[in-house]
């Protein structure tokens, strides 16, 4: 009877989902052929068909993208289970919140259905992902053997196929338009996500991106996914995909039962591979456990399990073919590439390798979670419930027991910009309505606070707490091993705000703060971030804004008529230039979202403009974003490689020509001429590079003694940040500071350094060079890790220098890094203002 049944199921549903497409029956193409990729309205296009004709599958918008496209979540589980889907979402929610009791609990763990997330395509250069998506769908719908059948009756699978739509358009239209030419392989000439690029997988603690926020409101504050699967395609060579374990160092933030349930998917994961045949799979190796920040780890500090896989990729579309002569003998980690070891088992020795093995490869990696998470519904449920209750547990004895932000902050606007995204994370966010102790100190009724007693406190904690970097080495002597992305991110710092931790416990009358928007009223106060929106929008009403020699803004007709007319400068609607270069420049795009975010005016311009365009005629300031003067004078050079780097064939990669070359000497002569004529050079961190070796200035590097270190590699001088939060102290009475603090942080990641060369009696007139800002004499370190820090104690890390009738400003560090540093956003914002001001 039971075999009756079974087979009529399977007949039933053969004749249900006969009218189903295949990929290729949609497509025109399997999924992963050679020199074939689908673009966004291919692949949506082929889930609506879906939907339309399977209760298998449910597609909704959940936000629109950067330029406007709309985004879909599948949710892909049985009929009966879709009908239900509102119930899954709230016993979800009330087991990751810790909502319940202990007995209630077990019976909605044992009653729901545990959420899997799978997304795809965040890095759109990063091909496969988004390209597998047709297979997984296709499968999980029509697919009658006993182990679909059991995932479909006991997870919700949501799928995202697309989670950067604008990126995938932009990378499938490229291909295809240099499919079959010498520039197949030719790198994007620009950022594949508006302001981001890459970075935008190091966008989620910070949600500037819609995506991000998007994506977050899913993931912290709807569903509660219990696994998280982010797709990349990066491992080190030549391993065909990494899975966890992840690599030391662990953050010590992230809950032990998280990382040991990362740990069992891993080896699920491995273990199907093996099964499978699957060769190359690595462990263990380059992504570490410590940063917070991205797609795959933010969700371990919300008691998720973060999983991460690298699957390999030759180019686009395009199969490469590798000897065993290739392949390198040893991994960065001295682990070799062609005998097995404990986390490289079974090594790849060579063949053809495209996007359809890729495809997969990670079709392996999905059925390994899904089975496991199918077969442990319950156990990941309950689970979540029981990481939540222990987080509030242990938020409630204290030491930390709250992190309250005072009033009376510095930068009002930051403060409160700060606990909005607290709010995005999901973190609960209170107001005390009466006033209140704790600490030793009394704060007003309206105080913010957090409690550390609440399920996500994992992330709370380490976003409010300084990062101390562990010095692991290889051996007693050896290096200390560098940290996969950044070493320190805390957040108040990084913003410029005023936390206390309080330890203790205390009493304070405190109420859910639903109601904290973005600040939006008119601010004149110079240490206020959004004193810059109010100017711009002042100017923008063809009103009269002038500063003070003390950095006062004042406004014709509301300043007192002395007051106003003594002023020292009237600003002007900026004039700004940003260049950008052909080499999709990150902090290139974070400086315009600076830009964009302040409403000011800019242009972007390119080699070509900075060449031959009379300069001082249309712009006021030229910006130039973090980038090495060599990139920037030459480029890529004209039959060049432009290859992706990852493997041996990208060498007959070359750009196509009209995104070859940079600004040359043409256009360095060009930059010199506008700052002698009167113009303003902005530069930042690795740009600083080129007007100090060639204007000259009379300043000296003390980091590097050429512009051809890597930024990877320690400075000559031995310091060494790798993306740190510092101490800076700054001269408050220079313009260039007003409205900073005399005591700061500043995010590096490497950064400059210098010393002034002229002896003081001549350091004056159209030579003089001025200190804004210098690194701290002492107590340097504020979150995350140098090396070699006595080489820039006290020196210069923020520099105008005069030059001829303009200035070049100099900054040694990236003020706007990601977005993130809302703390020194002011040193550029206002060196921009100054630039089109008129001195009085």
């Amino acid at each position: 009877m039971t075999v009756l049944k079974l087979v009529s199921a399977a007949l039933i549903a053969a004749l249900s989902f006969g009218a189903l497409p295949t990929p290729k029956e949609h497509l025109g193409f399997t999924p992963g052929d050679d020199y074939k990729l689908a673009d966004y309205a291919e692949v949506t296009g082929y889930f609506q068909k879906l939907a339309k004709e399977s209760g298998r599958i449910r597609v909704e918008e959940f936000g629109k993208s950067s330029l406007g496209k709309p985004m879909y979540v599948a949710f892909l589980s049985s009929e009966e289970n879709l009908r239900q889907q509102d119930r899954w979402r709230q016993i979800s929610r009330k087991l990751a919140l810790g909502e319940v009791s202990a007995a209630e609990a077990r019976k909605l763990a044992g009653e729901g259905k545990v959420i899997v997330w799978i997304d795809s395509g965040l890095h759109a250069s990063e091909v496969a992902p988004v390209q597998h998506s047709f297979d997984l769908a296709y499968r999980m719908v029509t697919g009658e053997d006993e182990e679909t059948r059991r995932i479909r009756q006991n997870v919700i699978l949501m799928q995202v196929p697309v989670i950067n739509p604008d990126g995938l358009d932009m990378i499938v239209h490229w291909y295809r338009k240099n499919v079959g030419t010498p520039y197949e392989l030719a790198p994007l000439p620009w950022l594949y996500q508006k302001y981001a690029g890459h970075d935008n997988n190091r966008d989620w603690f910070m949600f500037n991106l819609p995506e991000t926020r998007h994506v977050s409101r899913l993931l912290f504050q709807e569903w509660f996914p219990q696994i998280v699967y982010n797709q990349h395609q990066a491992p080190a060579f030549p391993a065909r995909i990494f899975v966890p374990p992840f690599a030391e160092p662990l953050n010590p933030h992230i809950p032990s039962e998280v990382m040991e349930g990362i740990n069992v998917i891993g080896s699920a994961m491995k273990e199907r591979f093996a099964r499978e045949g699957k060769t190359g799979v690595l462990s263990y190796h380059g992504y570490d456990a410590w940063w917070n920040g991205g797609l795959r780890s933010v969700p371990a500090f919300h008691n998720m399990h973060g999983i991460l896989t690298e699957t390999a990729l030759f180019g686009y579309g395009t199969p490469g073919n590798y000897k065993l002569s290739d392949l390198p003998p040893l991994f960065s980690n001295g682990i070799p590439t062609k005998e097995p070891s404990v986390f490289y088992q079974r090594p790849w020795l060579g063949g053809k390798w495209g996007t359809r093995d890729a495809i997969e490869y990670m079709l392996t990696a999905d059925f390994a979670i899904l089975d496991l998470a199918a077969a442990r519904s319950s156990h990941f449920l309950y689970k979540a419930w029981e990481m939540a209750r222990a987080a509030m547990q242990t938020g409630g004895a204290g030491k930390p027991y709250a992190y309250i932000v005072p009033a009376g902050q510095w930068d009002a606007t930051a403060a409160q910009d700060m606990l909005r995204r607290m709010q995005l994370a999901g973190v609960q966010v209170s107001r005390a309505t009466s006033p209140f102790r704790a600490a030793g100190k009394s704060y007003p009724a309206g105080t913010h606070v957090m409690l550390a007693a609440q399920a996500f406190r994992a992330y709370l904690t380490d976003v409010m707490e300084p990062q101390k970097y562990p010095e692991l080495r290889l051996g007693t002597t050896g290096p200390t091993k560098r940290p996969y992305d950044v070493a320190g991110w805390t957040l108040w710092m990084n913003m410029g705000v005023q936390v206390d931790r309080a330890d203790e416990v205390f009493e304070a009358a405190l109420e859910i703060a639903k109601d904290l928007e973005k600040v939006t009223g008119r601010s004149l106060d110079h240490r206020h971030n959004g004193s810059f929106l109010s100017t711009a929008d002042l100017l923008a009403q063809k009103k009269g804004v002038r500063w003070s020699a003390e950095g006062e803004i004042l406004v014709e007709g509301e300043a007192a008529g002395d007051k106003y007319s003594a002023a020292r400068w009237e600003l002007r609607t900026p004039r700004v230039a940003l260049y950008e270069p052909y080499s999709a420049n990150m902090d290139s795009g974070w400086t315009q979202f600076l830009l964009d975010s302040y409403r000011v005016p800019h242009a972007l311009v390119h080699n070509a403009d900075l060449r031959t365009q009379d300069l001082g005629a249309k712009f006021d300031t030229v910006i130039l974003a973090s980038q090495s003067s060599a990139s920037i004078l030459h480029g890529t050079r004209p039959g060049e490689s432009a290859g992706r780097g990852r493997s041996p064939g990208d060498s007959k990669a070359l750009q196509r020509e009209e995104y070859t070359g940079g600004i040359g000497m043409e256009g360095l002569a060009q930059l010199e001429k506008f700052v002698r004529e009167g113009g303003t050079l902005i530069t930042l961190d690795e740009a600083t590079e080129l007007p100090v070796q060639f204007f000259p200035l009379p300043v000296r590097s003390l980091l590097r003694s050429s512009g051809t270190e890597s930024r990877a590699d320690p400075a000559p001088s031995g310091y060494y940040s790798p993306g740190s939060l510092i101490r800076v102290q700054v001269d408050p009475a220079h313009p260039l500071a007003f409205g900073m603090p005399k005591e700061a942080y500043a995010f590096t990641t490497g950064g400059q350094a210098w010393d002034i060369s002229l002896l003081k009696e001549f350091n004056q007139g159209d030579r003089e060079v001025k200190s804004v800002a210098r690194y701290a004499g002492s107590n340097l370190l504020a979150s995350g890790w140098l090396s070699g820090e006595r080489t820039v104690l006290d020196k210069h890390i923020l520099l105008e220098a005069r030059h001829g009738k303009g200035r070049v400003v100099l900054i040694g560090f990236r003020p706007q890094f990601r977005g993130q540093s809302a703390g020194t956003f002011k040193f550029l914002l206002n060196a921009i203002y100054l630039g089109s001001a008129k001195l009085l």
